[in-house]
């Protein structure tokens, strides 16, 4: 897989090593695209073609980007064509040489980058839940691969260790996406400052600022809104839990990396070991604790990123809202941006 950071400065060490995979004097960029093309053409349906167009978008491995044309490639090697050989890949080779000076080639790093930004943000492929066929596609592209391309054969295990990890927590991420924040976290919004308690204000009705700001159960309103958690249910879900007296500081909006699960406790929540993450350092910068319910944790992996709004009440408790991505534990964070 090359990425934008592409093809690799570390072929200097491995030069010595004799492998019959290895094709005398063609550059890798070269052996990627012919094995890839080659793979496209034996694909028969158009949506599994779709989806690799994608891949091979990502790993700058796209027909719209090839140095040499295709009537060149369709000559290449062949008898009498030795001047067409030669100048593809001279092409191929100072293409290779461009990328190089902007990176290194990291089949791992562009294969997490293809399962996590490309998958998530970067294309329709989660919205239209392809992203297992995805996976499926980028495996046969990659075992394909790996028979003609040693720099892939030499690490498929670990290749394949993504793929394994990308088809578990690309669904969990989904069912997170719908879930979070979660109950408790949705009643800490409503009942003492977030996006839900905004929500829940209507100018029209002093009613309801009265409600929440006094906590007064007989003056609450049900909005008209069934989707939105009412007063009675918020008091309940931090019933014994916070005070509902507390006040409430917004902390802001943070990459918050979840560090260690724990079972749920007698109060149906499990207190869940988070660090607020920099990016910018690649650095935890702060430990704290969520509550989250079981049907939530069950879908957590360690070193998943949740986007969200964070806030603090005055027992020192904290609770998140507006979440606006989850990120797999497999993210490479240092070159996500956020959106």
């Amino acid at each position: 897989m090359s990425t934008v950071s592409d093809i690799s400065q570390s072929q200097a060490s491995e030069g010595s090593r004799i492998d019959s995979r290895r094709f005398s004097g063609e550059p890798l960029l070269l052996r990627l695209d012919l094995a890839t093309s080659a793979f496209y053409a034996s694909l028969k349906d158009e949506e599994s073609k779709r989806l690799m167009e994608i891949v091979a978008r990502t790993a700058n491995l796209d027909i719209a980007n090839r140095p040499a044309t295709k009537k060149e490639l369709k000559k290449y090697k062949k008898p009498g064509y030795s001047d067409n050989t030669r100048n593809v890949e001279t092409k191929y080779r100072a293409k290779e040489e461009r990328l190089l000076k902007s990176g290194t080639f990291d089949p791992q790093w562009g294969l997490k980058w293809l399962l996590s930004y490309v998958v998530l943000v970067d294309s329709s492929v989660f919205i239209t839940n392809s992203a297992l066929r995805l996976c499926e596609i980028t495996e046969e592209w990659l075992d394909a691969l790996a028979k003609d391309v040693c720099e892939i054969s030499d690490s498929i295990s670990e290749l394949k260790q993504v793929l394994e990890d990308a088809r578990t927590e690309l669904a969990s991420i989904q069912l997170l996406s719908d879930k979070l924040p979660g109950k408790f976290n949705s009643a800490c919004s409503l009942l003492f400052g977030g996006d839900l308690r905004q929500m829940h204000i209507d100018p029209y009705l002093p009613k309801w600022v009265t409600a929440l700001q006094g906590h007064d159960l007989s003056a609450s309103v049900e909005p008209a809104n069934s989707d939105l958690m009412s007063l009675t249910e918020a008091q309940s879900c931090v019933d014994g839990i916070v005070d509902l007296n507390s006040t409430c500081t917004c902390c802001g909006s943070f990459d918050i990396r979840i560090h260690k699960l724990a079972p749920v406790n007698d109060l149906g929540l499990a207190p869940v070991c988070v660090y607020k993450f920099d990016r910018q350092t690649m650095k935890d910068i702060e430990e704290l604790t969520l509550l989250f319910e079981h049907d939530i944790i069950v879908h957590m992996r360690e070193n998943m990123v949740i986007e969200a709004t964070l806030y603090k009440l005055a027992n020192g408790q904290h609770f998140i809202d507006s979440v606006t991505m989850v990120w797999p534990s497999y993210t490479p964070l240092d070159y996500v941006t956020l959106l």
